[in-house]
């Protein structure tokens, strides 16, 4: 694996915000919790910290924003040691920000809901979409397909332990719009497959049901979530066997850039022929409205992220930059296990 890797833990999306904190964190054993703190002083903190862990030659995962792509969190395997600074527009029910009287927040909140039905009522076009592909679909064919592959790279792998599983994204609809690490996070993978294929085409089940082998052939399985639609798998990473595979369409479209990069078409394995053409205007015209009302989604997430930033500033004017550099100071001994 390489020295650093980057994703996301939490997403805006069509079931609501959606976090993975507990499947990231919950095997660590020290971690510190940032409350509100803002992305400013968070930032200079993991910054820090990440020159000293490069230092040190310690493996390194940054963990980023859903809403602007900034730096909030860092894990740091090898001591099993994390950090996350948790924002004021996460509503936990039981946040003291609910007692406090600032509109900011409150409008911050409330136009993030508002993205999330936008982001459910996208989903209900994207499952219409799906019905045209469903309704082509060989199924034999795609089974065949799915256990094809999985014999591929998995015929034969086994190790002697029981399989596990971490759950992340490596991708959100930001304010800059759709961002992904995928690059990233499979930058030291030797062979990477390619998935495309159509909505409703079964990428997701596919992805799935080759994470599930993998863990009972007892390999640790790094599953990255569709940030849309948490529901779906876009990419499974097997780093014990140098595999990954992932859902490669828009608007996560990469194409093979190395010799040993393979791609896995399902709508030329499995989808009755010509129905690209067979349904061109109507498949045209649920793109357009999914791209349009996603559009609104991130319209509310920019307005949110302004919100949050007339909030931030307030709180920055009112901190004491002696103690502000005295808790990065102390964070930082307590991540990186400084004695």
């Amino acid at each position: 694996m390489g020295n650093t890797i980057h994703y996301f833990i939490n997403t805006n999306s069509s079931k609501g915000f959606v976090s993975f904190f507990k499947s990231n964190f919950e095997q660590l054993e020290r971690v510190i919790k940032l409350d509100n703190y803002p992305t400013e002083i968070v930032e200079e903190l993991i910054g820090k910290a990440s020159s000293i862990a490069t230092e040190k030659g310690y493996r390194q995962e940054i963990i980023h924003s859903c809403i602007d792509n900034s730096i909030e969190g860092i894990i740091l395997p090898q001591l099993k040691t994390g950090l996350l600074n948790i924002p004021a527009y996460i509503d936990y029910g039981y946040s003291v920000y609910k007692l406090i009287d600032n509109s900011a927040v409150q409008d911050m909140q409330e136009t993030l809901t508002k993205s999330h039905a936008y982001f459910a009522q996208a989903l209900k076009i994207h499952d219409d979409w799906e019905k045209i592909y469903i309704a082509n679909m060989n199924f034999a064919k795609m089974n065949q397909l799915t256990s094809d592959t999985i014999l591929k790279i998995l015929g034969g792998h086994t190790q002697n332990k029981k399989g596990s599983s971490v759950n992340r994204l490596f991708g959100a609809s930001t304010i800059h719009g759709p961002t992904d690490y995928i690059e990233n996070i499979t930058a030291d993978i030797e062979k990477r497959y390619f998935i495309k294929g159509r909505p409703g085409t079964g990428k997701s089940t596919f992805l799935k049901k080759i994470a599930e082998r993998a863990m009972i052939n007892g390999y640790h399985v790094e599953i990255y979530h569709c940030a849309f639609d948490p529901n779906s798998l876009d990419l499974v990473v097997i780093r014990n066997l140098g595999i990954c595979l992932f859902d490669s369409t828009s608007p996560h479209e990469y194409f093979p850039s190395r010799d040993s990069d393979e791609i896995i078409d399902i709508y030329q394995e499995a989808v009755k022929e010509h129905t690209d053409e067979k349904y061109k205007e109507q498949i045209g015209e649920l793109q357009k409205q999914y791209k349009e009302t996603v559009a609104q989604a991130i319209e509310c997430i920019s307005k949110a992220n302004r919100y949050h930033q007339i909030y931030q500033e307030d709180l920055l004017s009112k901190i004491n930059h002696v103690k502000r550099k005295q808790a990065i100071n102390k964070a930082i001994v307590k991540l990186l296990k400084i004695k």
